[in-house]
């Protein structure tokens, strides 16, 4: 395995294509390789047409400084898949274009990594754990900032950080999504901010009728209730995860004119702290995280 190439990190462009700029520029300056995969039909998970537009592109290469992105055009969607089974055959399959060896990090367009340099040099300063893989693997899960809604004045938050996310492997065989279910799991005090609901409402129900999770619970009626969601009556949504209780406690309010605004704040009042390896806390997987949004 090469020593440039210790940090890969893939992402998969689709319908939401304009947030992937965001996160771009805070992973970029620590990662080794990048691949953005998207579909050469067109196509969203549920079969519906996109359009992304060249520009994304031609931007993407200004960014590119340092050669670090491959575009990766690829068959996404099989007529008569579910949609998670085809973003969980996406996933592998970019998993195998960024190649073997490495840690594998995935991840959305919404999802911004603050000093992201933390994490990279945790990931560095432990590559012995990247020997023998298949025999060993390993997977590690940071926590989730999920933005769930915003106003003028700022973005409805969900707290406390309790949603993980599986965002590392050393074995990249993902079997539902990011998750592999092989191997053992680390939990890591990092970080990860995921504009995921905190959009327009036109791009929501974009979102839900194109994503992996489209057939997994009511989604118009959970659309229904984000839409009431205001300054005056937030603090009322308690325990709201349409599928797993506990996940999703209550909305906390953060003021920001913008998400960079709110990632500059929120990055102030928690800073990535220095990550420490601890074998004792790992445990194997008996089940699928439960982190869908």
């Amino acid at each position: 395995m090469s020593k440039k190439n210790i940090i890969k990190v893939g992402y998969l462009l689709s319908y939401d294509y304009c947030y992937i700029f965001t996160s771009l520029k805070h992973i970029y300056e620590h990662a080794d390789r990048i691949v953005i995969s998207y579909d050469a039909n067109n196509k969203t998970w549920a079969g519906n047409d996109i359009h992304i537009p060249e520009s994304v592109f031609s931007d993407i290469k200004k960014l590119d400084t340092q050669n670090k992105i491959i575009f990766y055009k690829d068959t996404f969607f099989i007529e008569g898949m579910q949609p998670m089974e085809l973003e969980t055959r996406q996933r592998n399959m970019m998993a195998e274009k960024m190649g073997a060896g490495g840690w594998h990090i995935q991840m959305d367009g919404d999802e911004y990594a603050y000093d992201f340099g933390v994490l990279a040099g945790f990931l560095k300063g432990n590559k012995f754990l990247l020997k023998n893989p298949a025999k060993n693997p390993f997977n590690f899960q940071v926590n989730f900032v999920t933005l769930f809604k915003h106003n003028a004045e700022g973005f409805f938050v969900i707290t406390p950080f309790d949603e993980k996310c599986m965002l590392i492997t050393n074995n990249p065989q993902y079997e539902y999504a990011r998750n592999t279910n092989k191997g053992r799991i680390l939990p890591l005090d990092f970080y990860l901010i995921h504009q995921s609901w905190a959009r327009e409402e036109s791009e929501i129900s974009e979102k839900i009728n194109n994503w992996g999770h489209k057939n997994d619970f009511d989604t118009s009626t959970f659309l229904n209730s984000w839409k009431t969601v205001n300054a005056d009556n937030y603090k009322t949504f308690i325990d709201f995860h349409p599928l797993y209780k506990g996940i999703w406690k209550e909305l906390s309010f953060f003021p920001a004119k913008n998400i960079d605004e709110f990632i500059l704040s929120f990055s102030k009042k928690y800073p990535q702290q220095k990550l420490n390896l601890n074998l004792s806390f790992t445990k194997k997987i008996k089940m699928r995280i439960k982190s869908l949004f």
